[in-house]
C-alpha cells in the first residue's frame, strides 16, 4: 500500500530520525511551522497539498491536531487520511492527549520547546517576530527585531514601545517546557529552553517526551481508536468540541424531498367490527352528554344531557345514560368516555403523591424541579445516549423504599437525560421500582421523545399522580354500568381526539387531558363530513376553538400547557374563550361584566325552586355589584374538609334552600356581603352560585327553552334596578359584549403572531379613519352546543364567514368521543454516530451501523414493529403504518451538503377492534 504524509514543519527534526528505522517509509511533505496561527491558511494550504497527491498513493498521513481547527473541513476525493485526535503538537510530542491535559491543568502557562520547534524557528502565537539564524552560527540565533535599528527607525522611546509591544506575548507563560524526544543534540535545545526561561524569569522544566503516537499514524493498518482517525475518502474532517475528538462527516445522499413509506401487515376496518350500539359519553366542564350511536346505520338513536359532577364524575355521566333508552342501552357493546377528569386534577393540583428520580446530565440538583419528593440518583447519559455512569441498583431501592415510608407516595415517575435517544437506564430503574415496591412506575420516554429531560419529569409526575383516579374512575363506571346490565367494553378518549382502551388509559391518564375539546372537533369532523374548518364549540363554562385540517383534529406537537404546568402531551391546538352560555353577567362600577366565572343560569336553579318570595323585597340599592343578587345553594355533596366557624353556619342556613348573598351578608356577616368566605366550598363543589347568564338572557328573549322559569323575568327586573336601562338596552349591549369577547378569540386563534388588542378591534370595528377592512373567512365555520346558534350568530357575520350548526351539534363531543378511531404516532431517528457510524435514536437501546442503508433498514423494522405493538395496547388490530422520512442538513463551508439527521414519524390508525 502506497502512503503519503504531510506533516508541519515541526515534526521534521523526529521523522528524519524515525522514518529511517521503518520499511516501506512515505515521502514526507512538509509544511511550514507556525501555520496553526492563521487557521484559515492552514487549512487552504493543508487542502491544497492533499489534492496534489498523486491518485495511486491510497492513504493520506496528516501529522496535524486540531491546530485552532484549521484541519476542519479537509477532506481527500481518493485516499483516506489517517490523523492522530489530538489537539496540537505538544500532545504528540508528549505521547499524548491525557500527559497534555495532565501539563496543562498543573500549569497552564507553559511555553514548550522540542527540537523540531527549535529547528523550524516557530514563536508562540502573538509574537511578532520570527527568529532568524546568524550570519556567523548556524546554530546561534538573533531577535529579527533589533534594537539598533528600531532606535534608529522610530527613536529611543519608540523603540521601546515597539519592542514591549511585539514581546508581550512573554506574559502569558510562566515555565518554560523542555520536551526531550530523543536524538542527537539535546543539550543544545535545551540550553535554549534554560536560556529563555531565564531571560524572561520563568521556571523551567524537563519532561520526557515520546515518540509513540507519531509512529501509530505510520503503522501498516490503523483503526480508529481514541488516540487515532481513519477517515474514508471523501468524508470530511469534523471536531465536536463536547467529545473533545476529532471525526469525520457521515457518507450521505441528500434527500431532497420528505418520503412516505407504507408497511402493510393487514387491511384496516373503517368501522368498528360487529358492533350493534355505541354508548358515546362526554362529562364536560357543565354539563355531561350522553348519545346511542347505531354503528350499522352510522346514526344517534337518542341523546340525554345532566349536570356534571365535577366531585364524581360517575354520578352525573350515570344521570345523563339513566335518560336514555332502555331498549337501546340494551343492545350497547362498546362505551367511549371523554371526561375533564385529568385536566381538572393536574389544574386543581389534585394529585397523588409521586416520587421523582432524576438522571440529570451533570451533578446538578433538583433546583429546575418543584416537586416533593425527587431524588438526584446515580446513572448518567450524554446527549448521543451513550451511557457514561451506570445505575445503581441499592441506592433505587432504598430511594424507592424511603420515599414510600416518608411521603407515602403512590406512584413514581422517572426521568433521565438522554433517555428519549437511549431508555435503557429508565426502564431498568422501572423495574427495580416495580419489584421493591410494587408501585406504578411512569418513565419520561413513555410520553414525550423531547430532549428536554426536565419536561419529561413534568410530564411524567403528572401521569403518575393521576394514575389512581383514572383506575378509581373506570372502575366506578364499570360497576355503575354493570347495575343498567352493560358489560360493554371502555374506551377513553385522548387529547388529540382518538381514542384508547381503558387499560392504556390507566397507564398513561395523562393522555386524556384536554380530551373533551378534541372530542368535540372529531365529532364535528363526523357530522359535517368536512376536511377543512374552523370549529367553535360553546360550552357552559368556555368556549373552544380549534381547526380541522386535512380531516384530521389540529394538534399541538410541541406539548399542551396544562394549568401551569408545562407537558409534553400531544394535545388539540386550541384558543379557549371565559365565555359561555353559564358565563356570569355582573353589574359593577357602572359597567356590565361577561365571564370568565362560570356560575349556575338562574333559570336552572329556578326549575328546582320556587324563588319568588325573595324576589317580591324591595330594599335592593341602586349603585350595588349586581354580585349581592346572586344565589347560593347546596349541591349534596359533603365536604371533606374541618369547616370554619362561617362555613358551618354557611352550610346550615342554606339547608331551607338557595338564598341571596345580600341576605346571607345580612344573616352572617352584620350586612357586609364582601364578608361571606364561600370560596372554599364552591371550590369543593359543595355549595354552587347562580345568577345572570347569557342563558337567562337567551330564555328572556323567547330564544331557548331549556328550563320553565317562572320567576326570570320577575330575577331581572330586580337586577335591572342597580342600573338606570331598560330591560331591551341592557339585553342589546349584552349580545354585543358576547360577540366582541368571542370574536377576539376566534380572530387569535386565526392570527396567533398578532396578540395586540388594537389589532383585534382594529378587524372587528372594520377598520380605521385611514382604512375599512371588510374580513372575509376562507374556511367554513362549524357551531356546537346548545348555545351555539345564539352566540355564533353575530360572531361568524361579523368576520364574514358561514356558520353550520350540524344535527346533534349540542352532543357533538360525545358524538366524536363513540365514532373515533384509534390512532397512533412515533418517532426514531438517525444521526451520525461515532467514526463515520449511523447512530439509530428513539428505539429501545442505541444502535449504530457503518451505512445509512443498513441504519435505516433496523431503524424502520423496529420502529414500525413498535407503532403496531402500541396500536395493539391501545385497541386496533390494524397494521397499516405509515412513515413520514425527512432530512435535515447543513451547508458545509465548501457548499459541501453536511447530514445532520434523517427523522421517521410513523402513524397508525385503525378502528378499535380489539377492545
Amino acid at each position: 500500500m502506497k502512503r503519503f504524509c504531510i506533516a508541519c514543519g515541526v515534526f521534521r527534526k523526529d521523522l528524519e530520525e524515525i522514518l529511517p528505522e521503518m520499511e516501506d517509509a512515505p515521502e514526507v511533505r512538509y509544511l511550514e511551522g507556525g501555520l496553526h496561527a492563521e487557521p484559515a491558511l492552514l487549512r487552504r494550504e493543508l487542502q491544497k497539498a492533499i489534492d496534489e497527491v498523486s491518485r495511486d498513493v491510497e492513504r493520506i498521513i496528516l501529522l496535524y491536531g486540531v491546530c485552532g481547527k484549521g484541519i476542519i473541513g479537509l477532506k481527500s476525493e481518493y485516499q483516506s487520511i489517517i490523523i492522530p485526535r489530538v489537539h496540537d503538537c505538544i500532545s504528540l510530542f508528549l505521547g499524548g492527549g491525557r500527559e497534555y491535559k495532565k501539563q496543562f491543568s498543573h500549569v497552564p502557562g507553559s511555553y514548550y520547546i522540542s527540537s523540531g520547534w527549535y529547528e523550524e524557528q516557530v514563536q508562540p502565537k502573538g509574537r511578532g517576530s520570527r527568529r532568524k539564524k546568524s550570519p556567523h552560527h548556524s546554530s546561534e540565533y538573533v531577535d529579527s527585531l533589533d534594537e539598533d535599528i528600531l532606535t534608529e527607525r522610530f527613536g529611543k522611546e519608540n523603540s521601546r514601545a515597539v519592542t514591549d509591544f511585539f514581546d508581550g506575548w512573554k506574559k502569558n507563560y510562566s515555565r518554560a517546557v523542555y520536551i526531550d524526544t530523543g536524538g542527537e543534540e539535546q543539550d543544545k535545545y535545551e540550553s535554549y529552553a534554560k536560556s529563555l526561561a531565564e531571560e524572561n524569569n520563568w521556571n523551567y522544566t524537563r519532561l520526557n517526551g515520546s515518540r509513540r503516537l507519531i509512529r501509530r499514524c505510520f503503522e501498516k493498518d490503523p483503526v480508529s481508536d481514541a488516540e487515532i482517525l481513519v477517515v474514508p475518502p471523501g468524508r470530511e474532517l469534523t471536531f465536536d468540541p463536547a467529545s473533545d475528538l476529532i471525526g469525520f462527516s457521515t457518507a450521505y445522499k441528500q434527500e431532497n424531498e420528505p418520503r412516505i413509506l407504507d408497511f402493510d401487515e393487514n387491511s384496516c376496518l373503517k368501522d368498528s367490527p360487529g358492533r350493534s350500539v355505541g354508548l358515546g359519553i362526554d362529562a364536560g366542564g357543565t354539563y355531561t352528554d350522553a348519545v346511542l350511536f347505531d354503528f350499522q346505520n352510522r346514526k344517534v338513536l337518542a341523546r340525554a344531557k345532566s349536570p356534571t359532577t365535577k366531585w364524581k364524575y360517575s354520578e352525573g355521566i350515570m344521570a345523563a345514560v339513566e335518560q336514555l333508552p332502555e331498549e337501546g342501552l340494551g343492545r350497547v357493546d362498546l362505551v367511549s368516555l371523554s371526561t375533564t377528569l385529568v385536566t381538572n386534577a393536574i389544574v386543581e393540583s389534585n394529585l397523588h403523591p409521586v416520587g421523582l428520580l432524576l438522571m440529570p446530565l451533570g451533578r446538578e440538583g433538583t433546583e429546575a424541579m418543584s416537586h416533593t419528593p425527587t431524588a438526584v440518583v446515580r446513572g448518567r447519559m450524554n446527549i448521543e445516549g451513550n451511557i457514561t455512569e451506570d445505575i445503581d441498583p441499592e441506592e433505587i431501592a432504598e430511594t424507592a423504599r424511603m420515599m414510600v415510608s416518608r411521603h407515602n407516595v403512590g406512584a413514581f415517575a422517572v426521568s433521565g437525560y438522554g433517555a428519549s435517544v437511549n431508555p435503557e437506564l429508565e426502564l431498568r430503574i422501572k423495574k427495580i421500582i416495580r419489584e421493591t415496591t410494587g408501585r406504578d412506575v411512569c418513565c419520561g420516554h413513555e410520553l414525550s421523545g423531547t430532549l428536554n429531560f426536565y419536561v419529561r419529569a413534568h410530564t411524567a409526575v403528572l401521569n403518575a399522580g393521576v394514575i389512581p383516579i383514572m383506575e378509581e374512575f373506570l372502575d366506578e363506571m364499570t360497576s355503575a354500568l354493570r347495575d343498567l346490565s352493560i358489560n360493554a367494553p371502555q374506551l377513553v378518549v385522548k387529547g388529540d381526539g382518538s381514542v384508547m382502551t381503558g387499560a392504556y388509559a390507566s397507564e398513561f391518564p395523562v393522555q386524556t387531558a384536554l380530551c373533551g375539546p378534541a372530542a368535540s372537533m372529531a365529532g364535528a369532523r363526523y357530522l359535517t363530513g368536512l376536511e377543512d374548518a374552523l370549529v367553535i364549540d360553546v360550552g357552559g363554562t368556555t368556549s373552544d376553538i380549534g381547526f380541522l385540517e386535512n380531516g384530521l383534529v389540529s394538534v399541538c406537537d410541541e406539548g399542551a400547557s396544562i394549568g401551569s404546568w408545562r407537558t409534553h402531551v400531544k394535545a388539540v391546538d386550541m384558543q379557549t374563550s371565559g365565555l359561555g352560555g353559564d358565563s356570569a353577567i355582573v353589574f359593577d362600577r357602572q359597567l356590565w361584566h361577561i365571564g370568565p366565572e362560570r356560575i349556575t343560569p338562574f333559570c336552572a336553579l329556578n326549575a328546582q325552586y320556587s324563588l319568588s318570595a325573595p324576589l317580591d323585597r324591595s330594599d335592593v340599592i341602586a349603585g350595588n355589584p349586581s354580585q349581592v343578587l346572586q344565589w347560593l345553594s347546596l349541591t349534596g355533596k359533603t365536604p371533606s374538609f374541618k369547616l370554619t366557624s362561617q362555613e358551618t353556619q354557611l352550610m346550615e342556613v342554606l339547608k331551607d334552600g338557595p338564598m341571596l348573598i345580600k341576605d346571607i351578608g345580612a344573616k352572617l356577616c352584620q350586612g357586609v356581603w364582601k364578608l361571606i368566605k364561600s370560596e372554599r366550598l364552591e371550590k369543593a363543589y359543595c355549595i354552587q352560585r347562580a345568577g345572570l347568564t347569557p342563558t337567562d338572557i337567551y330564555h328572556l328573549q323567547g330564544k331557548m327553552e331549556l328550563w320553565s322559569a317562572p320567576d326570570l323575568e320577575k330575577y331581572f327586573a330586580l337586577v335591572l334596578e342597580l342600573q338606570k336601562e331598560s330591560g331591551n338596552a341592557v339585553m342589546a349591549r349584552l349580545e354585543t359584549l358576547i360577540s366582541e369577547k368571542l370574536g377576539g378569540t376566534v380572530l387569535q386563534s386565526l392570527f396567533p403572531e398578532a396578540s395586540e388588542q388594537s389589532f383585534m378591534t382594529t378587524v372587528w370595528g372594520r377598520g380605521n379613519r385611514l382604512m375599512s377592512l371588510t374580513p372575509v373567512l376562507q374556511i367554513p365555520v362549524i357551531g356546537l352546543g346548545a348555545p351555539a346558534s345564539l352566540i355564533l350568530k353575530d360572531v361568524v357575520a361579523g368576520l364574514g364567514g358561514k356558520l353550520l350548526l350540524p344535527e346533534n351539534g349540542d352532543v357533538a363531543n360525545a358524538v366524536g368521543a363513540v365514532t373515533s378511531e384509534v390512532s397512533v404516532v412515533s418517532e426514531a431517528r438517525i444521526v451520525p454516530g461515532t467514526a463515520g457510524m449511523f447512530a439509530v435514536q428513539g428505539l429501545d437501546g442505541l444502535e449504530e451501523r457503518e451505512s445509512l442503508e443498513e441504519a435505516e433498514e433496523l431503524c424502520l423494522q423496529a420502529l414500525v414493529e413498535r407503532t403496531r405493538h402500541i396500536a395493539r395496547k391501545a385497541g386496533t388490530s390494524c397494521g397499516h403504518v405509515s412513515v413520514k422520512v425527512e432530512d435535515k442538513t447543513a451547508e458545509a463551508a465548501g457548499g459541501e451538503i453536511l447530514f445532520l439527521e434523517r427523522v421517521y414519524r410513523a402513524a397508525l390508525t385503525g378502528a378499535p377492534d380489539l377492545v
